[in-house]
């Protein structure tokens, strides 16, 4: 059975790429009816915070992802320790006493030399009773793992394909640090050995990690797992991805008003072909069904914001039901201190004027004038207002308010249209002054669905208190 895991480490915000990792380790897995692993990687004490982990762990759910395992590291250093023992007692690894000062001098002779560092292996000959001397001394030591001379580790990665590694390009490599803490390289190969994992997917900045834990899973007898490295995600200025493009967390762009399906649907996208060509919308069962690593690009991905925007008003406008739409709304209302957002309203506002958004931060902007009882108009704006023209449309269309509310964007265009003929102005004359009493603003949302959307008694004060200011 297909068995994957995501494994992040709790140091700060989940990134788009590991998002993207996470998202095809568990399309993948579904797709072949497999299990899905969550792993919190915290070995780091320095670096790991509680409060990131949460927020991995909500910013997952919130993308839809479901896992049915779940570890943390922290948790099982006993494990751990009793392999390290075993590559001890096996030979395959072993104490090191040098201390920072004498590794800093080997590599700055190696940089003199022109040439990349590895340890040199000054330790690894050590005999039993040399090391037991120096443990009674409380000498501070790590032990590492003691790589093969001469070797050529190879794997075929089901993205890249074939790949070769020469083990004199990383020499003997740290498994346990002088605190006892394990390292990345030995805890996650115990990890997915005993989990099960049989498919690592990640990124492919872990390509140089893979034949170190190729070695240890041969040392420890565990059987090596397919290894899949997906290229990296680019900003369009084809730089890797980074905080100079914007916003690069799942959390920002959750806070920016971005609905989680989108976000699934367009990382999808970044570096998966579907295989039914120019198709862009898939709900989360179709990319179960769909996805393989088979389909997955060898090349870099780049993103796009404003594509990543367009697919989420295609989401916000076609996909997602209205009643679903409403209930994601609403928090974002609340936040912005709005009066108007009891949920059946912002319901019958939404469904006539969803489409003049893409985010739910676009929402609170664009909107603003359906769910705040009074707006403010700039002194530049009265002008427009003082018209006497301007003053009689206002001035007849609040009294056909009084006997009449429209209660659609067809009947309110009709009463305009009576006032206009009434009056005998032309259109602008009669909806310019009319925007600007009701939004405070020359350009926004349909003055047709104010006016058949709005609470009468709305319509009334803002219509009211611009009259009584003209005359």
């Amino acid at each position: 059975m297909v068995k994957t895991r995501f494994a992040p480490s709790p140091t700060g915000y989940l990134h788009l790429g590991n998002a993207r990792t996470a998202i095809f380790s568990y399309l993948f897995a579904r797709h072949h009816g497999g299990s899905f692993v969550l792993r919190i990687e915290d070995t780091d004490r320095e670096r790991s915070k509680k409060e990131y982990e949460e927020m991995l762990i909500e910013d997952l759910r919130w993308l839809g992802l479901d896992w049915d395992e779940f570890y943390r590291q922290s948790e099982r250093f006993e494990i751990y320790d009793q392999y390290a023992k075993k590559l001890l007692e096996t030979g395959h690894a072993y104490p090191c006493f040098c201390t920072p000062e004498e590794l800093e001098r080997e590599r700055q002779e190696a940089q003199r030399r022109g040439v990349a560092y590895r340890y040199s292996g000054r330790c690894r000959h050590l005999s039993p009773e040399e090391v037991e001397r120096l443990k009674r001394e409380g000498k501070p030591y790590t032990i590492r793992f003691r790589v093969p001379d001469g070797r050529v580790v190879t794997f075929n990665d089901l993205i890249k394909g074939p790949i070769a590694i020469s083990v004199d390009d990383f020499g003997d490599f740290v498994i346990v640090r002088s605190d006892g803490t394990p390292t990345y390289n030995f805890v996650v190969v115990v990890d997915d050995a005993l989990t099960g994992i049989t498919h690592v997917i990640r990124g492919e900045d872990h390509i140089p990690n893979t034949p170190k834990q190729i070695l240890i899973y041969e040392a420890l007898g565990f059987k090596v797992p397919e290894f899949a490295h997906l290229p990296v995600i680019l900003g369009e200025d084809r730089s890797k991805l980074s905080k100079r493009h914007g916003a690069v967390s799942v959390r920002a762009y959750r806070e920016e008003g971005y609905l989680p399906e989108a976000l699934f649907n367009y990382l999808c996208l970044l570096g998966w072909s579907p295989p039914e060509e120019g198709r862009e919308v898939f709900s989360k069962e179709e990319l179960i069904k769909l996805f393989d690593l088979k389909d997955v690009n060898d090349s870099p991905a780049v993103f796009n914001k404003e594509k990543l925007k367009w697919l989420n008003g295609v989401y916000v406008r076609e996909v997602l039901p209205l009643e679903e739409l409403t209930e994601r709304a609403l928090p974002f209302l609340k936040r912005a201190n709005y009066e108007l957002v009891e949920p059946s309203y912002v319901k019958r506002v939404l469904e006539y004027a969803r489409d003049a958004f893409d985010t739910l931060t676009e929402m609170v902007e664009r909107l603003r004038p359906f769910f705040v009882r009074e707006v403010e108009i700039d002194d530049e704006l009265w002008s427009f207002l003082e018209d006497e023209k301007a003053i009689a449309a206002l001035s007849a269309l609040y009294d056909e308010l009084l006997n009449r509310k429209p209660e659609t964007p067809e009947e309110a265009r009709k009463l305009v249209k009576e006032v206009q003929k009434k009056l005998k102005l032309k259109p602008p004359q009669v909806w310019k002054p009319l925007r600007i009493a009701l939004t405070g603003e020359t350009e926004g949302v349909g003055v047709d669905l104010l006016l058949a959307l709005l609470p009468k008694e709305v319509l009334l004060t803002r219509l009211r208190r611009v009259l009584e200011r003209l005359t």
